[in-house]
């Protein structure tokens, strides 16, 4: 009987200890592709009760003082499928981190018919999607040919990257930045075959990923999210060529990836005008970009490194450092119209420039996921560069008053350091959505230049002829230094609402010291100029109050908010400081009617503070004709901008259209008043130009891209325009001018793959500028350009490849400087090895040799017409290898020979 009593006391006291145990639970969300699902909705169920959470920025979740040994999970979130499951604690055990729960998109949002073929496009809210591998690519593909397949994207023939008509700024590979964000980097090292899918995204910075309130004005990024196969492995690219002219290339690109660990070497020598890290450049693999590049011709050397690891399971660090050396040459030519209130003068000037400089790069990230509710990151970043340049000027200016014939030369030499720091800490309270986020950014550069010019010119006036010399050394150190702090709150009301306070202060301080030594007699030393020479500091502060109120639901979510900023801008030259503030509203709204067809509105307002240039109460005379005088009464310029979009992927007919429309004004706005003849008794000084603010600046831009398959991509129509509208302000002696600006631009092109053996993409374009002025409508100018292109491979006898492209331009309205240039490229590539990792090429660049640069440009009283020389006819033949090996795919050979004895490895 006493034993039984011992049992049964023993069994009651066990049942009890367990009864009143705690327990944590913690666990990590992803999607499909292994990247973090960011607020996703996490639900604890027992028998008796249940809670409620949300991931974070790391898509991590937990749950603390569970009394239950056995549990379920269930995990919903917009855009997949809902995922539930049970657990149930092992003995011992008190906290618990579950296996990652994976997400699979929800395919009943789709709404179409999915047939073979159609390419998995996804759109959610500022993020598209591109599936990979539903656009077919030859062996040794590289990214830049895979974005140049996906519709709303283009790539130019100097690499240029462009989505929906905006520059893409950065390219991130898993989420994280790769060669500091470099996008010829990323798109022309990394093969194509290891991207699972392409993400174009609007980003609005680390603290909006986390908040989800978004203001200003996005950058257009790209996000290549690597397969899971392929993050085990190396890889390896070289190019070694030689040819006419003394042109070569020597480039190599390597890269090791062990899951979260990868390294990356990259580097390059050429005298083809390749861009800083483009290792196919102008003798690459597919011969198209030699003899561009951009205008002149340039010298590189260059070598980058980019690094990527898990410091334990806590710590991610990334980043990189790159070095660049660059010398370049540039001839070029420019006519200007510069309108007067009853005149029109021109300047024609042709300049000689040679610029050496170097440049280092050093950037890195630190990311703390400190727990599950707290989450920090650090990232500071240095550059430094060095340059000198020559510029040699002959120039012509004539007026109904005076001609000006002479020359300038001009030598400068600057260092620029620049030091800054990002740092970003987000703390969440508990198991609701309730955020704490403070961002700090610091940034200081300082710039030391000297410069030493001469000017002589025969001007011919009114009064007789006169010769005028001027030498002048310039000695100027420049010192910018910016703080800006953000911290934001976030309350929820709902599991769909949520009110965000915000706070964000500004601090920009401009330190400017120069120094100007100037003689008008030859042969005398120069001597302290007083007039031109000044200290001047001014600092432009901010601070901006926000409440912002902010709806997810499963088909739309939009927040509204209001917004107050007062500023001050002071200076050491002005008794009174400028003080303003702006009260506005900002507005974003998404509504998603399928996964793949959206439409968004957005709102916002922004503040642009004067430059020290158009500040510094002295007039800069160190061109002798047009002299320049900074306002130190200059307001702050404050903007307003509107953009509607509209994003549409038919998966029925495949076709795909992006459109969108946007609107800015600007209040405030800083123009220019150019002075005629500023000095009475030197007509020889031409204009001068000053600085006011002024209201009745705007801007309108709209842009369309549509393209339609046929026949599963053999061929894929595609149309592309671009229209804009700028209402530029200006002043001319006092009197306004509005100088009325539209640019029309349609494009239309078709690509067609038939079968394995051709590639043919002929491309036609026309573009449309206008310029009217209200003051003077001698200066309205009109200018038209036709432009055809055409771009083609043949594949044949299995591993020769032939190829090329042609460009013709027809131009009108460019006045003397009129030019229309025929360039062909082509080139002839013999594949060997298996996987054709290997192959020898001749090619030929501009081989009518008729190379040239030209560009109008229109900006308030002004209009200038350029032509520069750019890399002109040469021959190269080159080398190119590309070995890799990944988990369970290896393309490297056993045997370098001519092709036998291969066998694969794993």
């Amino acid at each position: 009987m006493k034993q039984l009593f011992y049992i049964f006391l023993f069994v009651s006291i066990s049942h009890l200890a367990q009864a009143q145990s705690v327990f944590t639970i913690r666990g990590t969300v992803k999607d499909t592709t292994q990247l973090a699902v960011i607020g996703a909705a996490v639900k604890l169920s027992t028998a008796t009760d249940s809670v409620l959470t949300s991931t974070n920025v790391d898509g991590s979740f937990s749950f603390s003082n569970i009394r239950a040994s056995e549990f379920t999970i269930t995990v919903n979130s917009l855009g997949y499928q809902s995922k539930s499951k049970k657990y149930s604690f092992k003995a011992g055990v008190r906290t618990e981190t579950l296996a990652p729960i994976i997400l699979t998109s929800d395919s009943r949002m789709l709404n179409e018919i999915v047939v073979n073929g159609t390419p998995d496009v996804t759109v959610k809210e500022d993020t598209l999607q591109y599936r990979a591998d539903a656009y077919k690519l030859k062996e040794n593909a590289l990214a830049e040919d895979l974005l140049k397949k996906l519709p709303g994207l283009e790539v130019d023939k100097d690499g240029n990257v462009t989505a929906q008509g905006k520059t893409i700024t950065k390219i991130r590979i898993n989420g994280k930045d790769f060669f500091g964000g470099d996008v010829k980097t990323a798109t022309q090292q990394l093969p194509a075959d290891v991207i699972k899918n392409v993400q174009v995204i609007d980003d609005y910075g680390d603290q909006a990923n986390i908040t989800g309130v978004k203001d200003g004005e996005a950058d257009k990024i790209l996000n290549f999210t690597i397969k899971p196969e392929a993050n085990k492995g190396f890889l390896t690219r070289g190019v070694i060529g030689g040819g006419t002219n003394e042109r070569y290339q020597a480039s190599a690109f390597t890269a090791s990836f062990n899951n979260s660990q990868q390294l990356a070497l990259l580097l390059n020598f050429n005298n083809t005008n390749a861009n800083v890290f483009s290792l196919t450049g102008g003798g690459g693999r597919r011969g198209y970009s030699g003899g561009s590049g951009g205008d002149g011709l340039t010298n590189v050397n260059s070598v980058g490194f980019n690094y990527r690891d898990e410091w334990g399971e806590k710590i991610t660090a990334y980043g990189s450092y790159s070095f660049n050396n660059r010398d370049n040459y540039t001839n070029s030519s420019n006519l200007q119209e510069i309108l007067t209130a009853d005149n029109t003068f021109y300047n024609n000037n042709f300049n000689d420039v040679d610029a050496k400089s170097n440049g280092h790069r050093l950037d890195f990230n630190f990311e703390y996921k400190i727990d599950t509710l707290n989450y920090l990151k650090i990232r500071p970043t240095f550059n430094y560069d060095n340059s000198n340049s020559e510029t040699f000027t002959n120039f012509d200016i004539n007026t109904q008053k005076t001609t000006s014939i002479g020359n300038s030369k001009e030598m400068v030499d600057y260092t620029r350091p620049n030091f800054g720091a990002d740092i970003l800490y987000n703390h969440r309270f508990g198991a609701k959505a309730r955020n704490l986020t403070f961002d700090v950014e610091l940034n200081s550069t300082s710039t030391d230049q000297n410069q030493n010019y001469l000017y002589r010119s025969d001007d011919n006036s009114l009064s007789g002829q006169i010769e005028t010399y001027q030498k002048q050394l310039i000695f100027g150190d420049n010192k910018n230094n910016n703080v800006e702090a953000r911290v934001s709150y976030q309350e929820p009301l709902t599991d769909t609402k949520n009110l965000e306070f915000s706070y964000r202060y500004g601090f920009a301080r401009t330190d400017n010291n120069r120094r100007v030594e100037s003689t008008d007699v030859e042969g005398d030393a120069p001597a302290l100029d007083p007039l031109q020479s000044n200290q001047y500091q001014f600092d432009y502060i901010t601070n901006r109050f926000g409440l912002n109120y902010r709806v997810n639901e499963k088909k739309y979510n939009y927040s509204v908010g209001f917004s107050a900023q007062p500023s001050v801008l002071k200076s050491n030259t002005t008794a009174t400081d400028k003080k303003e503030t702006n009260f506005f509203p900002s507005a974003r709204f998404s509504y998603k009617f399928s996964k793949t067809r959206e439409l968004s509105f957005n709102y916002w307002g922004r503040s642009n503070q004067p430059g020290y240039e158009q500040l510094q109460p002295i007039t800069d005379q160190s061109n002798k004709n047009f002299y320049v005088t900074g306002n130190p009464d200059l307001s702050p310029e404050f903007s307003n901008s509107i953009r509607l979009r509209y994003a549409n992927f038919d998966f029925e007919s495949q076709n795909v259209l992006f459109a969108n429309i946007s609107y800015s004004d600007t209040k405030n706005k800083i123009v220019t008043n150019t002075i005629s003849f500023p000095v009475a008794t030197d007509s020889t000084i031409l204009r001068e130009n000053r600085y006011l603010n002024a209201d009745g600046y705007y801007s309108l831009n709209g842009f369309y891209a549509f393209s339609k398959p046929f026949k599963e991509k053999t061929y894929v129509l595609r149309f592309r325009g671009n229209a804009i509208y700028n209402n530029n302000i200006s002043f001319i002696d006092y009197k306004k001018n509005t100088g009325k600006n539209l640019i029309l631009s349609q494009r239309v092109g078709v690509q067609v793959n038939l079968g394995e053996w051709l590639e043919f993409e002929p491309e036609a374009t026309y573009t449309y500028s206008k310029n009217d002025n209200t003051l003077n409508v001698r200066a309205n100018t009109e200018v038209n350009s036709v432009g055809f292109n055409v771009r083609t491979k043949v594949y044949f006898l299995k591993t020769w490849i032939v190829g090329g492209n042609l460009d013709k331009t027809f131009n009108s309205g460019y006045g003397n400087i009129g030019t229309n240039p025929l360039i062909i490229n082509g080139f002839l590539e013999k594949q060997f090895l298996k996987g054709k990792k290997a192959s020898f090429k001749l090619q030929a660049f501009d081989i009518l040799d008729q190379s040239t640069s030209l560009s109008y440009l229109a900006t308030g009283n002004t209009t200038t017409l350029s032509q520069s020389n750019r890399l002109s006819r040469y021959f190269m033949m080159s080398f190119t290898f590309n070995f890799s090996r990944f988990a369970g795919n290896s393309t490297m050979p056993d045997n370098l020979g001519d092709g036998g004895g291969y066998r694969r490895r794993h």
